[in-house]
């Protein structure tokens, strides 16, 4: 595919969805030169921000799910539109001045639920039917969105049997789970963001979540397990600074130099009732 044919498709997919997430695509003209086609201008939305793969993006993991949320939400309308995205990675995923997402580079993607004539995408992102020339539907992307959520989190692709062993063979093991790979990776991971990753990025697309509302739900869900898990632990660790009044009374006099004195001093005057008139003993000896 040439680079004039990326901008056309760019420019076909774009200019048909508005949708917040994904950047706007104006206008395509093409220049030509003695009827033929020698190059193309789009115009396109600008997007000011950084992409997800920039070192600059350093997010709490609360804020890195609420922004892959609003992604899948963007994927869902392009898919009513009818097309899949299929390059699905943190280059491709921008964040604005603003905390918003930009779904980016749309050259590559697919009608949905058709096969593209050749291999296009990025090795550590691509699911299995992307690699045999299958069917894409909206399940690729789930796939994609989770291995790229997996890299935006622990920095490292997500493991895969092609990914792990590159050979003139790997094209075959594209999107197969390495699992042992994996879960030395996610085990520092949420519990409920690792089965997310783990149930986007299955092999088989049946087995993998079915579409964008759903992995909407799952980033929600996935949100509010870490709030509370947060919350749990404040809680937890206020509990135990926390001592009775008395307590900390007793630990005062325990801490004096001078505790037994005070103490033998505390129980005379209790064996010793106060004199006639209520004088205290510092009244009636010292003045």
């Amino acid at each position: 595919m040439s680079f004039v044919d990326l901008l056309r498709a760019e420019h076909t997919i774009g200019s048909a969805i508005n949708h917040e997430a994904i950047r706007k695509v104006y206008e395509l003209r093409l220049m030509r030169q003695r009827l033929r086609v020698r190059g193309a201008l789009l115009f396109m939305e600008y997007v000011q921000g950084i992409s997800m793969s920039s070192s600059e993006f350093q997010r709490p993991i609360l804020d890195v799910l609420r922004l892959f949320a609003d992604a899948a939400r963007g994927l869902h309308a392009m898919h009513l539109a009818g097309y899949v995205h299929a390059d699905l990675k943190p280059n491709n995923i921008m964040v604005t001045t603003d905390d918003h997402v930009k779904l980016i580079d749309l050259g590559q993607s697919a009608r949905l639920r058709e096969a593209k004539p050749r291999i296009q995408g990025t090795i550590d992102y691509m699911a299995p039917e992307q690699v045999q020339r299958g069917v894409l539907d909206a399940r690729t992307d789930v796939f994609g969105l989770g291995a790229t959520l997996h890299k935006v989190l622990t920095g490292k692709p997500i493991a895969t049997e092609m990914n792990q062993t590159m050979s003139v063979n790997s094209m075959s093991l594209a999107g197969r789970r390495a699992n042992e790979v994996r879960e030395e990776v996610m085990q520092d991971l949420p519990a409920s963001v690792s089965r997310l990753i783990n149930d986007c990025c299955q092999a088989d697309p049946t087995d993998r979540i079915a579409d964008m509302p759903t992995l909407v739900e799952r980033f929600a869900i996935a949100r509010a397990a870490i709030t509370r898990q947060t919350a749990a632990l404040a809680g937890a660790v206020v509990h135990m600074n926390e001592k009775p009044e008395r307590e900390e009374e007793e630990d005062v006099l325990d801490g004096d130099p001078n505790f037994d004195e005070l103490f033998e001093a505390i129980t005379q005057d209790m064996e010793d009732p106060p004199e006639e008139g209520f004088v205290n003993r510092a009244d009636a000896t010292g003045s």
